[in-house]
C-alpha cells in the first residue's frame, strides 16, 4: 500500500507538470489537417469578400458624393485583386502564430519573427501576386513595386498584424480547450485511482473481520468454521475476479450481500433474521459494487451482536423521483460512545466512494431507527440503469 500511494504521489506530480506545461509553453493541437485548412481558406475568402463589397461600396458613394463616373467593373476588379491577394497570406500566418506564439515564454522571440514576416509578406504580396496580377489585367496600367510599397505597405501590414491577433485569439482558444480536455482526463485518472485505493483498502478490511469470526467459531463449531471459509472463498472470487465496473445493477449487489449474510449467519445462528423489502422498479438500477456489505456488517457487528437477544436487520430499497434511496436498519442499542458514528473504515470508505462517484448528488446519513434504539443508514443515489447511462460517464466509471 505505502508503494501505491507513492506511486500515486508521483503520478499526480507528473500530471501536474503535463498541465503546466500545456498552459505555459506547449502549443495547442497544430493545424495539420486538409479540412482544417480547407476551413481557414474558406474563412479567409468569406472575411476578405466582406472587405472588398465595403470597399467598393464606400467608394462608390464617395464617387457619387463627387459626380465622379467609374465603371463598376474596373473598380471590383481592383479591389479584389488587392484583399484576394492578402486573403493567400492568412494560412502562412496562422502557421507562423502556431510555430512562434506570443506567449510569457516566446514574446521576446516570437514578436520580432512575427513583425518581419509579415513585412515580408506584404512584399511578396505585391513583388509575386498583385503586381503580376495587374499587368495582365490592366496592361495599360503603370504601376511599380516602389510605388504600391510606398502607397499601401502601412495598411497592409496593419491588415497583417491584425490577423495575427486573431489567430492568437483562436490559438489561445485551441490550447484552453486542450489544457481543459486535459485536467478532465486527469481528475477522471484521479478519481479512478481513488476508487481503486478505497476498493483495495475494503476488501481487506471485509476479509480480516470475516477471518476473525471464522477464529472464534472454530472453538464451538468446525464444520461451520469449514464452511464458513469455503462461502468466503466463494464471495471473495466473486468480488474480486472483476475489478472493472464500480457500478453494477441492484440485483448482481444483492447477490453478493447474500453470499456475506450466508458467512455471518453461521456465526450468529438463530440470533440473526435478514428482511428485504425491494422495490421491483430498482432491481436494475446501478449502485457502487460492495457498496451494502459495509452497512450491513456494521449494523451487524454495532447492533446485532450487543443486543442480548436475537436481533433485525432490515434492508430497504425504493426509487423516489429520480433517485434511489437504500435504507439498512438494525434494532440494536443505537448510536453510543463507542459505536463508529460514520467514522468505521467500512463507513468512511462508503462516504469516499459515493463522493468520487457522485459528488453532491449523492448522501449518507445516519440516524436512530426508532424510538427504541437501533440505528438507521439512509443512502440516496441517482436512478439510472445501465442501458440509460451516458457514454461519457459509462466510461468515466468503468
Amino acid at each position: 500500500m505505502f508503494e501505491t500511494n507513492q506511486a500515486s504521489v508521483r503520478a499526480g506530480q507528473h500530471d501536474r507538470s503535463r498541465v503546466s506545461a500545456l498552459g505555459a509553453a506547449a502549443p495547442a493541437r497544430a493545424w495539420n489537417t486538409r479540412r482544417e485548412w480547407v476551413v481557414l481558406w474558406l474563412y479567409a475568402f468569406v472575411a476578405y469578400t466582406g472587405f472588398v463589397i465595403l470597399t467598393v461600396t464606400s467608394n462608390a458613394l464617395n464617387n457619387i458624393r463627387l459626380g465622379v463616373d467609374a465603371s463598376w467593373a474596373d473598380m471590383i476588379t481592383r479591389h479584389a485583386l488587392q484583399e484576394y491577394s492578402c486573403a493567400l497570406f492568412v494560412p502562412p500566418l496562422f502557421w507562423l502564430v502556431h510555430r512562434y506564439p506570443i506567449d510569457r515564454l516566446h514574446w521576446r522571440k516570437s514578436i520580432p519573427i512575427l513583425f518581419v514576416a509579415s513585412f515580408a509578406f506584404v512584399v511578396v504580396k505585391y513583388g509575386a501576386v498583385y503586381l503580376p496580377l495587374m499587368r495582365v489585367v490592366f496592361p495599360n496600367d503603370i504601376v511599380s513595386l516602389t510605388r504600391e510599397l510606398g502607397l499601401n505597405s502601412v495598411e497592409v501590414l496593419s491588415d497583417f498584424l491584425g490577423v495575427i491577433g486573431v489567430a492568437h485569439a483562436i490559438e489561445f482558444h485551441r490550447r484552453a480547450q486542450d489544457r481543459e480536455r486535459l485536467t478532465t482526463q486527469l481528475r477522471a485518472q484521479l478519481s479512478e485511482a481513488q476508487l481503486q485505493v478505497l476498493r483495495s483498502q475494503l476488501h481487506p478490511h471485509f476479509l480480516f473481520n470475516t477471518l476473525n469470526g471464522v477464529a472464534t467459531l472454530m472453538h464451538r463449531d468446525v464444520n461451520a468454521a469449514d464452511r464458513m471459509v469455503t462461502d468466503l472463498a466463494t464471495l471473495l472470487r466473486a468480488t474480486l475476479q472483476d475489478a472493472g465496473p464500480h457500478e453494477i445493477p441492484l440485483t448482481d449487489e444483492l447477490d453478493l450481500l447474500e453470499r456475506y449474510i450466508a458467512i455471518v449467519s453461521m456465526r450468529f445462528g438463530d440470533r440473526l433474521t435478514v428482511e428485504q423489502h425491494i422495490s421491483a422498479d430498482v432491481r436494475d438500477a446501478l449502485v457502487p459494487q460492495f457498496l451494502l456489505q459495509p452497512l450491513v456488517e456494521n449494523a451487524i457487528e454495532y447492533g446485532v451482536a450487543r443486543r442480548p437477544g436475537p436481533g433485525t436487520l432490515i434492508i430497504r430499497a425504493i426509487r423516489v423521483e429520480e433517485q434511489i434511496c437504500v435504507t439498512v436498519s438494525d434494532d440494536g442499542p443505537g448510536l453510543r460512545g463507542d459505536s463508529p458514528a460514520g467514522h468505521g473504515i467500512g463507513l468512511a470508505n462508503t462516504r469516499a466512494r459515493l463522493r468520487e462517484l457522485y459528488g453532491d448528488e449523492q448522501q449518507l446519513h445516519l440516524a436512530p431507527a426508532s424510538a427504541d434504539g437501533g440505528v438507521c443508514v439512509t443512502v440516496t443515489l441517482p436512478y439510472h440503469r445501465r442501458s440509460a447511462l451516458p457514454v461519457s460517464r459509462a466510461k468515466e466509471i468503468a
